[in-house]
């Protein structure tokens, strides 16, 4: 019967070494599992910023074009109404009385079209 206990506690120690060790291995790929994921999740981290922070960098050079297009537009707008303002004033001094009849015959005009479409 000693035997037969001797066999059996040989048996139980092998398979709780076995068991050990597998445990063991088990927490060594876990572990190695988890350094794997945060070097990715580190990586990704790093893309992110380096995306985001190429995004901020085209959306500012695209704010500063179209402020520049948009102060090159004004200035050459007041440039052009500018030159039509001194055209007209100097066409006025040219042609007083024309210009006064055709002011007249404008304001006729208007006021026509401001009474028809009220009515």
């Amino acid at each position: 019967m000693t035997d037969i206990k001797d066999k059996a506690k040989g048996t139980i120690d092998n398979v709780a070494d076995r068991s050990k060790n597998v445990t063991d291995s088990m927490a060594g790929a876990a572990q190695s599992a988890k350094n794997t994921v945060s070097e990715f999740a580190d990586q990704a981290k790093e893309k992110v910023q380096e995306w985001s922070s190429d995004a901020a960098d085209v959306a500012r050079q695209a704010g500063d074009k179209v402020q520049q297009w948009a102060g090159d537009a004004y200035g050459r707008t007041a440039e052009t109404m500018q030159t039509f303002g001194t055209e007209m004033t100097n066409m006025v001094r040219r042609y007083p009385i024309a210009a006064v009849v055709a002011g007249f015959g404008l304001g006729l005009l208007i006021g026509r079209v401001a009474r028809s479409t009220s009515a």
